[in-house]
């Protein structure tokens, strides 16, 4: 009978072992487009954005909050929410009514993903967002991120010592385009062994503008493949447009027509190779010279705003592109007669494809679970 007590004991004592294990633990984040998930973040997100509405936006139910951060940088704010199930949200702020806010959306000249920026007299940003050499991003958001890391690392830290590893990116508009960044940032201090290798990440960008160039966004979709990452848009809404982008024959990649096109042109007979040598050039000069425009504006005026916000920052210097693209794999709300009923095209209200609700109306109508 003692016998048979003690292999029952042992018995029910190596489960126990087993079911706390990392190989039996229970995995409480999923991979995959869930809509409540995303309704919840999306209400989270309308929450933090408007102090207007919080009072009466219910919080969703398993979440509790947690944490606000200052504002800081270009007013950004972020805060921390807690799952039921021990998942941490980190929910970033879009746009708010301020000249400054809307500064870090037009200050858009392109920067290496991997470097340094001097944010103050003393303060250098050390950061990597990419494995790709040719990744470059938007100024003003990695300001943003410069900022708004050094408040969300500890926390990161933190939760995990508490037994967190689970974390959802999250943020609509100015949001959106910071949470690429975010997860980019979180996902190589993993890499590079600053974080713990078993945290894992799950994003949800909401109506985000374009983050960087073509070669950030394709290694940041190869890093969240999967269903670990997802951009959710309305084609309605002229946000996810921007910023402009303006392609050159230089953005191709090395191997193609364009690479050694002086080449090709001259072996041409005559008079086919004085055709596209005028046209080659035409095409040449005037793209280059629109990036030119685009960078002296949006790049080096717009800078000037900035360096007087932000005593000390130092602009780096901007690569001649303008080439942005989206990024993540792509929830496609498309806006078709029906929902141009509820939400039609205005003149005076810039926003109305931009808002929460014609994103829930959009969502609701595509899926329906």
């Amino acid at each position: 009978m003692r016998n048979n007590f003690t292999i029952c004991y042992f018995f029910i004592l190596f489960l126990l072992l087993l079911s706390t294990s990392p190989l039996f633990a229970q995995n409480h984040l999923k991979p995959g487009f869930n809509k409540q998930e995303y309704l919840d973040l999306l209400t989270l997100s309308e929450r933090f954005g408007d102090k207007d509405k919080t009072t009466n936006i219910n919080i969703p139910q398993d979440y509790h909050y947690v944490y606000r951060s200052p504002e800081m940088g270009l007013k950004n704010e972020w805060e921390l929410w807690q799952r039921k199930d021990s998942v941490a949200v980190i929910c970033l702020r879009g746009t708010i009514n301020d000249n400054i806010s809307w500064m870090e959306n037009f200050y858009c000249g392109m920067v290496p993903a991997n470097g340094s920026i001097q944010l103050g007299p003393s303060d250098t940003f050390q950061y990597q967002l990419s494995s790709y050499p040719n990744a470059y991003v938007h100024i003003g958001w990695l300001i943003g991120l410069g900022y708004l890391s050094r408040d969300i690392q500890p926390r990161i830290d933190s939760l995990y010592h508490a037994g967190i590893k689970d974390f959802i990116v999250t943020g609509h508009s100015q949001g959106g385009a910071l949470s690429f960044l975010v997860t980019a940032w979180m996902r190589q201090l993993i890499a590079n062994n600053r974080l713990a290798k078993d945290i894992r990440i799950k994003t949800y960008s909401s109506a985000a503008p374009k983050p960087g160039n073509i070669y950030f966004a394709y290694d940041y979709e190869n890093a969240t493949r999967d269903g670990w990452a997802y951009n959710v848009v309305n084609t309605a809404d002229w946000v996810p447009e921007t910023p402009v982008s303006l392609q050159t024959l230089n953005d191709f990649n090395i191997t193609g027509p364009f690479t050694d096109a002086d080449k090709f042109i001259k072996k041409q007979p005559f008079p086919r190779n004085i055709v596209l040598k005028a046209a080659y050039n035409k095409m040449n000069r005037s793209s280059k010279k629109a990036v030119k425009t685009y960078d002296h504006y949006l790049g080096g005026m717009a800078g000037k705003i900035v360096r007087n916000y932000l005593p000390g920052y130092v602009q780096p210097k901007f690569i001649q592109n303008s080439y942005y693209v989206r990024a993540g794999y792509q929830i496609t709300l498309r806006a078709d007669t029906d929902y141009y009923k509820h939400f039609p095209d205005s003149k005076t209200n810039l926003f109305v494809h931009h808002d929460d609700n014609a994103y829930r109306y959009l969502i609701n109508k595509y899926y329906q679970k």
